[in-house]
């Protein structure tokens, strides 16, 4: 059976086009729908929150006409650094420390109370600040848009990018014809441009309408100035002389005797051992000796008393986990910066667990500002860069070098005193990766080469098990009278970039990476050579006279 030719089929192309097309909008309507149809408005109690033009994932919550905002959004939008914990919110600024509590009409703005108008109040276990206290806050303006069923936070310290609207315009949720219409905005309306994509703009109008429109409805855009101007960068108070150059004096119980001490040529800042968290909580055990403060002033020299957390993990936990105590210890140091006329406090936490490393950055951000009102500098020193949880990897090195003044990069213990190897206490090349590796996290303005006086004598001994390894630190006067009464001569070593001596009597080998003025004078070269704020030594009593003339050209 065969099957015949298949018949010609007719062409109706001018008829069938037009049915075809007819076709499609009767029976795809729903496909092209989005471009007609209107987004529903969110409900009045629950509008949705938009900044700069684009809606958030966020939900507000009004209550008799007020908005309040979720303090999540407070924290991923609008600061970085807002603080939670149990019952309350932390704001820090440049110059204000504001603590919220929950339900609670009372505020602490640096430690001293304030009214609220609303509380912050607790929604599903989240805080929502009011609008009005947002405003307080933060450079923002918030308006509730009940036509449009928004609610708008409008930064007030930046620039804005302002056109006109030439034509009635569709406004849609995303930059696509195909999109949802949120508004029409009639010719000669304003919109602020926050985003260009292809023919699109994301705006926003002042009566709450936002989303994306066509670029080609839209007059050129012109620049709007903020309303207020950025806060300026707080200038730490004038030193001798361009460079930090400072010196820490060790205090276990009792200060030195001055009239024992000699000239600290090209010191301009003296850093006495003075302040250290109590064993209870809260308390700081003060050292200060007033003769001290007296002949640090007579001679020109700043005093930025050393306050430490005497390297107790758990001491320091219970203090930094809790508010109340935090603010217990910041109205000590005031106070005792005031009483003592003291010119800024050094910060030295060391040994803290790593999971608080939040909270050590949330004390730093509140006790800054307050120091800072007294016209005080304030410093903090930090570790080399390591994997230690506790020793380094408690630092948020990015976000305590916004806030304060400096940061002395302890540059020492390369090898440390429970080392089972002997080595350098610093050498050349390690302490120039160290300095570049925190300056990925740390500007240079900011950053001060914390040096060594001292070095470590190595002892290496011979046993049935193997060599057992100590050392004893010493200062520069030391080292030159063992190599004195050793009869050795010391060598350049270049891996290290430092002198290097050893000597072996019997089963115990001794071996010394020399600290001195030559030393001293790579450093310094280094600081130099990356824009460092300066240096910073420890400690007194282990240097030479030769050291303080190399500092003093530094200075210079």
């Amino acid at each position: 059976m065969s099957i015949g030719p298949r018949a010609r089929r007719k062409t109706r192309r001018p008829l069938a086009w037009p049915l075809f097309v007819a076709a499609l909008l009767l029976v795809g309507a729903g496909t092209f729908a989005p471009s007609f149809m209107y987004e529903e408005k969110a409900p009045a109690s629950r509008p949705y929150l938009v900044y700069r033009g684009e809606r958030q994932s966020y939900p507000v919550v009004v209550e008799a006409g007020e908005a309040y905002v979720p303090f999540q959004f407070v924290k991923k939008v609008i600061d970085p650094n807002a603080f939670a914990e149990e019952g309350l919110v932390v704001v820090t600024t440049q110059d204000k420390v504001v603590k919220l509590k929950t339900d609670s009409l009372t505020a602490y703005v640096n430690q001293n109370p304030v009214e609220l108008r609303l509380p912050v109040t607790l929604e599903a276990g989240e805080p929502y600040l009011p609008a009005s206290a947002l405003e307080l806050l933060y450079p923002v303006s918030a308006s509730l848009h009940e036509e449009a069923g928004t609610f708008t936070v409008h930064r007030t310290d930046s620039e804005s990018s302002v056109a006109e609207v030439l034509s009635d315009a569709v406004v849609r949720t995303e930059p696509s014809i195909v999109a949802r219409r949120t508004a029409v905005l009639p010719a000669g309306a304003y919109v602020e441009i926050f985003e260009t994509k292809g023919g699109w703009v994301r705006v926003e109008t002042t009566s709450g309408v936002a989303g994306w429109m066509s670029s080609k409805r839209l007059s050129d855009p012109t620049k709007k100035p903020a309303d207020i101007p950025p806060p300026k960068d707080y200038t730490p108070p004038p030193l001798k002389g361009s460079k930090v150059s400072l010196v820490w004096e060790q205090v276990d119980s009792r200060t030195p005797d001055t009239s024992t001490m000699g000239s600290l040529s090209g010191a301009n800042v003296v850093s006495p051992t003075w302040f250290r968290l109590g064993e209870k909580p809260g308390e700081v055990d003060n050292y200060v000796d007033t003769r001290y403060v007296n002949w640090a002033h007579a001679r020109g020299y700043k005093i930025w008393a050393l306050f430490s957390n005497s390297f107790e993990l758990q001491r320091t936990r219970t203090v930094l986990r809790d508010s109340d105590l935090r603010d217990k210890v910041i109205s000590q140091i005031l106070v005792y910066a005031r009483m003592y006329s003291l010119d800024g406090i050094n910060l030295d936490f060391e040994n803290v667990y790593q999971d608080d490393a939040p909270y050590l950055t949330q004390f730093v951000r509140e006790l800054t500002p307050l120091l800072h009102e007294m016209g005080l500098s304030v410093s903090m020193d930090i570790t080399v860069k390591s994997l230690s949880p506790t020793w380094s990897l408690c630092y948020e090195r990015k976000r305590l070098a916004e806030v304060v003044d400096y940061l002395m990069l302890m540059a020492y213990d390369q090898y440390s005193a429970g080392s089972k190897v002997a080595g350098p206490n610093s050498s050349i090349p390690w302490t120039k990766s160290s300095i570049e590796r925190t300056l990925q996290e740390v500007p240079p303005h900011k950053l001060v080469l914390a040096v060594p006086f001292y070095m470590r004598l190595w002892k290496e001994t011979k046993t049935d098990d193997g060599v057992k390894v100590t050392q004893r630190a010493i200062g520069m006067d030391q080292a030159e009278e063992w190599l004195s009464q050793q009869g050795v001569n010391a060598v350049y070593q270049s891996e290290s970039g430092l002198m290097y001596a050893e000597k072996t009597v019997g089963q115990d080998t001794h071996k010394l990476w020399i600290e001195d003025a030559e030393s001293m004078k790579l450093r310094v070269e280094l600081a130099d050579s990356y824009g460092l704020a300066g240096v910073a030594a420890w400690r007194r009593g282990f240097e030479n006279d030769a050291v303080w003339t190399v500092i003093q050209n530094y200075a210079k």
